[in-house]
């Protein structure tokens, strides 16, 4: 596997990860809370996924994930959909600032930790997308 489709491949494997972890306890908390919750968290999560495929101009998750393996970067699937990759760009930045805030609301990471994932956010998340 050559080192741009292993870093592409490794990037989205970490931000689905951090997403999942957010998740989950999200899930757990709201589903104790309030079962009409929990299905409000998870229809959140659905659409954020459901809005990632639009942008790229995939129908499935499973066409994502080929086209990943097989090394296209996001901003070459985009592309290929006549769908502009700095969308792609602007929402996943998008998405992991809302969860940033969310970190930083409840408390599990400090400010200067935020200020510090938020200053780097949009390059890192630039050159995932488009596999620098």
């Amino acid at each position: 596997m050559n080192r741009k489709r292993m870093m592409v491949i490794c990037t989205l494997l970490l931000a689905l990860s951090i997403g999942q972890s957010s998740t989950w306890g999200s899930r757990a908390n709201a589903a104790a809370l309030a079962p009409e919750r929990a299905l409000q968290v998870q229809d959140s999560e659905a659409s954020k996924d459901d809005e990632l495929l639009d942008t790229l101009g995939v129908s499935s998750d499973e066409q994502l994930y080929d086209a990943l393996y097989n090394g296209q970067t996001l901003a070459d699937i985009a592309s290929s959909h006549q769908r502009d990759a700095q969308a792609v760009v602007d929402l996943q930045v998008a998405q992991l600032t809302e969860q940033l805030d969310q970190r930083l609301a409840n408390k599990s990471i400090t400010l200067e930790q935020y200020q510090a994932h938020k200053a780097e956010l949009t390059q890192v998340v630039a050159k995932s997308v488009f596999g620098l």
